[in-house]
């Protein structure tokens, strides 16, 4: 059950989006190969438009519940896109090492799929092909509900 300050996140984001919020869920870590990088949570949702759409929330690091205050950490900047399902190219999992060389590198090739030896060895994240040649990659508790929402809603749009 979802609790009222979620609730009310969602609807705030529904009009403020002017869409509806339809499937949902929450990325530990994401990438894309413009360079961006978030180590902290990003919201992502699938509008009723047929976009897919994601947003961060600052969040100060803690160590056993205990705000750690750091003079160095950078001012935050609120992220937030919106990616059209019909410029996706493909969704796949990949080793999150070569991710992240592909953002560090800015290089718009996607990243070789991970087969059964690295998915069991290695992190893994998903990654989004977009026509354009630019990827997103996003660390997942349930990649294989991910890719079936998104194949979902592109069949649909």
């Amino acid at each position: 059950m979802a609790s009222d300050e979620s609730i009310e996140y969602i609807r705030a984001l529904e009009s403020e989006l002017g869409e509806r919020i339809g499937w949902r869920t929450f990325a530990t870590w994401y990438a894309s190969t413009d360079g961006t990088v978030r180590e902290y949570g990003v919201f992502l949702c699938i509008l009723g438009d047929g976009s897919l759409y994601l947003e961060d929330f600052d969040r100060q690091p803690q160590i056993l519940g205990i705000t750690l205050k750091s003079r160095k950490r950078e001012k935050y900047v609120k992220l937030s896109r919106r990616i059209p399902l019909e410029a996706v190219k493909s969704v796949s999992r990949v080793r999150k090492s070569h991710a992240l060389s592909a953002v560090n590198s800015g290089s718009s090739l996607p990243s070789n799929p991970a087969g059964r030896f690295a998915r069991a060895l290695f992190p893994i994240v998903t990654q989004l092909v977009l026509e354009d040649g630019g990827c997103h990659y996003f660390e997942l508790i349930s990649p294989s509900e991910f890719e079936r929402e998104i194949e979902r809603a592109r069949r649909m749009s």
